[in-house]
């Protein structure tokens, strides 16, 4: 392309200089030339007739002397000399003819033969005249060759030129532009160091100047572009990592690296959802892990960790390709089986059961192994939501726990204990939007002297009740169960204890007028265990500047022995303060005497099953008082329970039980009755 534009530009330079070079050739031809040969020819004439006035003047004398023979001979001798003179006559003044005798032929004149006259004459005096006819053929034959030799020169000259001029072009512009043209070809394609003509001062020196400095700014520019495409790559991979990162993030439990619950219930609304439009079978396998807690509690979070971790990848080898396993809680796994019936469902439960029961975790120098509860459930067009067919898995999973761990539960529909335990899970909304609309209420019950609790020194304990969306009230036995299998307790505990202080600090006179007057507030076992809630309780003390002394915190036998370290040190921890302790239900356990010396408590609880048939069952009898009398050696005050008649009464009398509390000396009743009551007998309104 370069090359036909250049060629181009030669034939647009050559032609005007070919035009102005035949113009030339022309008006040389037609104009200098004819010019040039008449300014020849009127040259030789007037040097004819020069000659011929000198020759007229030689025969003067002659003539004078009538000596005829004399010019004749002197005509002859110029004729002989002159080969282009063809003839040379002379006449006297009546024109007669003197010289020669015999006249040319008037034929001879031709187109290159002339004839030239010259007068003879002497002092004025005309003597005669001289004609001299000439033969100019061989000098116009000489005027053609120096014609043409004269056109051979121009062609030769213009030759000559057009090479200089086409040299010139060559070199001083059309290389130039060339490799101008080739630069910018390269530079189109991105090329920039392809070599540039010299710099010069010329014109094209400018260009090539411009176009250099025109080609650095491209690169330059170019050079940014390539940077700014570079950061904005860099930056859209960074993000494409980050989005793949937040969105594996958000789908994918971080320690296991298995899906999430969020991406299980994807999972599994999509499953449910193909099932009502096709009629297709899923399962859902819920997983929990059975002594887990005791590798976190022997040997730290971080053994803890890389137990699951571990377990995660023996998990993912017992299911099918294609099957979903996620991490959905602490120590809990879900597995969705698409398209698999009950009975594969089963089998595959019993795979994982048996891989994990068979797994051996090592830390350190201690050897761990765990088991495993599995509930199954089916999803087929009949289940109702995504809801539903979790919370029974939930609920079919703690039915295995229950039954004895590391064992298999499939839901069946009309299973009785599956229902009571699914009934259960539903109290658990039920409890945090009681919480949170603040629909519960504080009870309390009388904790009076056994052998004077007409006028002794009284105690309270403090209980609690839930309200419904109607006002009215539900027992804790139909909520507390749930919310201790649903770790809702330390909830319900921090709103109880942050109650009471409230309530005892709107009755400072109270307070001031019954120091020795206690209220015992039920602890959980999942609070005792919690150092957060132990922090929570010291913080409401200096917060509400409660007497410490006045408060006492239950806790129940079992949950103190379930978690003996965190246990004593809640107690001594809180005992430093002032306040008092009550061990609950005391004597449910197997070894309660064997962990009694280990819990330094004020009051000891007898259990209430053992307290309501004293008055009739020995054995019953037999083990209150013998609770009695060791709780009395470790210098603990004794409460029995359930106290619902006179007759039990007398006997704790008898067998001297310090306090007793039940039905038959006054049932629960709300909290702030009791202030209204002690301010009625007091006289305050």
């Amino acid at each position: 392309m370069a090359m036909k534009s250049f060629a181009g530009l030669r034939i647009k330079l050559f032609l005007p200089l070919i035009f102005f070079s035949l113009l030339v050739v022309w008006y040389a031809h037609f104009h200098w030339l004819p010019q040039f040969f008449s300014l020849l020819e009127q040259n030789n004439t007037y040097e004819l007739n020069a000659h011929l006035n000198s020759i007229a003047e030689n025969l003067v004398p002659s003539l004078l002397d009538n000596q005829l023979a004399a010019v004749s001979e002197n005509l002859d001798a110029l004729l002989q000399k002159n080969s282009q003179w063809i003839s040379l006559q002379l006449f006297d003044i009546q024109g007669n003819l003197l010289y020669p005798f015999n006249p040319p032929s008037a034929d001879l004149y031709t187109e290159h033969i002339y004839a030239i006259r010259q007068p003879v004459s002497y002092l004025g005096h005309h003597l005669g005249s001289l004609v001299l006819v000439v033969d100019s053929s061989q000098d116009m034959e000489a005027v053609r060759r120096l014609q043409r030799k004269f056109m051979w020169a121009l062609f030769t000259l213009i030759a000559i030129f057009l090479a200089g001029v086409a040299l010139s072009l060559e070199w001083i512009v059309r290389r130039p532009l060339n490799q101008l043209s080739t630069a910018s070809n390269m530079l189109a394609r991105g090329y920039f160091s392809t070599a540039l003509p010299k710099r010069r001062s010329d014109e094209v020196g400018r260009l090539v100047e411009s176009f250099a400095s025109m080609r650095n700014a491209i690169q330059h520019s170019q050079q940014e572009l390539k940077r700014e495409i570079s950061n904005h790559k860099r930056t859209a991979q960074k993000l494409y990592r980050e989005k793949e990162r937040v969105s594996y993030q958000a789908s994918h439990d971080a320690l296991t690296g298995l899906a999430n619950r969020r991406e299980l219930e994807l999972r599994l609304s999509n499953a449910l959802h193909m099932a009502k439009q096709t009629g297709t079978e899923h399962t859902l396998l819920y997983l929990d892990l059975d002594q887990f807690k005791i590798v976190n509690d022997t040997c730290g979070h971080i053994a803890g960790d890389e137990l699951l971790r571990q377990l995660a990848v023996i998990l993912e080898h017992s299911i099918r390709k294609g099957d979903t396993l996620a991490r959905i809680g602490g120590d809990e796994f879900g597995v969705l089986l698409e398209n698999c019936t009950r009975d594969e469902a089963v089998r595959i439960a019993g795979s994982l059961r048996e891989a994990v029961q068979e797994f051996r975790f090592a830390w350190g120098d201690n050897m761990f192994g765990v088991g495993v509860s599995i509930g199954v459930v089916q999803i087929s067009a009949d289940s109702e939501s995504l809801t539903q067919v979790l919370s029974t898995a939930d609920t079919a999973c703690y039915t295995a726990k229950d039954m004895g761990r590391n064992r298999i539960q499939v839901y069946k529909p009309g299973d009785t204990e599956l229902a009571r335990r699914h009934g259960e899970m539903q109290w658990v909304s039920h409890i945090n939007k009681a919480i949170d609309d603040d629909r519960f209420e504080l009870y309390c019950q009388p904790i009076v002297p056994a052998k004077n609790h007409f006028g002794g020194s009284e105690h309270l304990e403090i209980l609690l009740r839930m309200t419904d969306s109607r006002g009215e009230l539900i027992p804790p036995g139909a909520f507390i169960p749930a919310a201790e299998r649903y770790n809702l307790m330390a909830q319900i505990d921090r709103w109880v204890v942050s109650r009471v202080f409230a309530t005892l600090l709107a009755h400072p006179d109270f307070m001031r007028d019954n120091p020795h007057t206690y209220f015992a507030i039920n602890i959980s076992g999942s609070s005792l265990s919690d150092e957060k809630f132990l922090n929570f309780v010291g913080d409401q003390f200096r917060g509400c500047n409660i007497p410490p002394q006045c408060i006492c915190f239950e806790i129940t036998e079992t949950a103190a022995i379930a978690d003996l370290s965190n246990a004593r040190n809640f107690i001594a921890t809180l005992k430093k303060l002032g306040c008092k302790f009550s061990l609950d239900d005391f004597g449910s356990g197997l070894s309660s005497f064997a962990y009694l010396k280990n819990l330094p408590v004020d009051f000891l609880k007898i259990d209430g099953l053992f307290v309501k048939d004293i008055a009739s069952d020995p054995i019953d009898f037999a083990m209150v008082k013998s609770i009695n009398e060791v709780g009395h050696i470790m210098g603990m005050k004794t409460i029995a329970e359930f106290v619902e008649n006179n007759q039990v009464m007398n006997k704790l009398k008898s067998i001297n039980v310090d306090y007793a509390q039940g039905y038959g000396i006054e049932k629960p009743f709300p909290l702030r009755d009791y202030f209204t009551r002690v301010n009625l007998s007091s006289g305050t309104h």
